[in-house]
């Protein structure tokens, strides 16, 4: 039974745990809700942490203990890098704090299943931060393709590519294969097959492709993965890190073809000559939309809508594909998630 703080009244006190560029923008809407409030953050980088803490008014925490032995801080929320998600996970629930991380849940599958084991035993909350299924364009996909609009589905593609690659240097973490497998999947097609699985069902099958082209060091950074979806469905997912930005996520069926990407709407093709139309999604910040789901789930004791189970089979895509390239077969996701 997940601990909940009903006793409690006003916003919820969160913590952030790394405060790079996307923990910073993180720090900056909890500090920005009237549901939420940020008690502290803390990173391994003390003038990172006290810049954050200076401009957005919390306690800046000289360590992962401090954030954690504060009974102020109910939840933290974790962006540090992904091979660390394990690690600051469990102390997070030995200390009784309910735990949003940010995607990927981790790095390997047996450290996904020991967060949500954690957090389970210790009685709290544990989200991921998939917030790109939030975006007004995703959530109108789905809501198209669960009302039929596009007939029978027949395939579906996503792609998710920029050029961070090309400034990676040896003290960075995603330089190293070992800390970013699968780099580009892992840090942006991950959204694209979360946003498909939130559409389609869960993915049973992938078969990959995976190459070094053009950035420094020794990680891959292109990636092209068949998917095949318990549904019968199949599809496509790109990714890679050295090119000019590219996002989409497109379905296809017997009656349209709907294409989606962020900041703009749907654009449905309908079959047969029928023409084409575009449709608008609602609009919203999506972190600080999680967040705040995040902050109700530890009021009341539901379900964030991105679980430990949700963010365990996203990753389970990146790591399926990982085996596919350096197999050279088709991976079925069960191989991976079996215990």
């Amino acid at each position: 039974m997940t601990t909940t703080s009903k006793s409690k009244s006003g916003p919820i006190g969160l913590a952030v745990i790394g405060t790079g560029g996307f923990g910073r923008g993180m720090a900056e809407r909890i500090a920005g809700s009237q549901k939420l409030s940020l008690i502290s953050c803390y990173d391994v980088s003390q003038d990172s942490c006290k810049q954050v803490a200076e401009q957005f008014g919390c306690r800046a925490a000289s360590s992962i203990d401090e954030v954690l032995n504060d009974d102020s801080v109910e939840g933290v929320v974790i962006v540090t890098p992904n091979f660390a998600h394990r690690e600051n996970t469990l102390d997070a629930a030995a200390a009784g704090k309910h735990v949003f991380v940010d995607k990927p849940i981790a790095n390997e599958i047996e450290d996904a299943y020991a967060m949500i084991d954690a957090c389970r035993n210790a009685g709290v909350t544990l989200a991921v931060g998939h917030n790109f299924r939030r975006y007004g364009s995703h959530r109108k996909l789905k809501e198209l393709v669960d009302a039929g609009v596009a007939g029978t589905i027949v395939g579906a593609e996503g792609n998710f590519s920029h050029a961070g690659g090309m400034g990676l240097t040896p003290n960075l973490w995603r330089y190293y294969p070992e800390k970013a497998p699968a780099l580009p999947l892992i840090q942006l097609g991950v959204h694209c097959a979360d946003t498909m699985q939130c559409a389609l069902g869960p993915i049973a099958e992938v078969s990959s492709f995976m190459a070094h082209r053009a950035i420094p060091g020794e990680n891959v950074d292109v990636t092209a993965s068949v998917l095949r979806f318990e549904s019968g469905v199949v599809g496509y997912l790109g990714s890679n890190y050295a090119t000019p930005s590219i996002y989409y996520v497109n379905i296809h069926g017997t009656a349209a073809s709907l294409y989606s990407s962020w900041g703009a709407p749907v654009r449905i093709v309908w079959a047969r000559g029928k023409g084409e139309e575009v449709v608008e999604g609602v609009c919203v910040d999506e972190r600080t939309e999680e967040l705040e789901e995040f902050g109700d789930c530890i009021r009341t004791g539901a379900k964030p809508e991105v679980t430990g189970e949700v963010g365990l089979l996203n990753l389970a895509v990146v790591r399926a594909a990982l085996k596919s390239a350096q197999e050279g077969r088709p991976v079925k996701l069960k191989e991976l998630l079996a215990r």
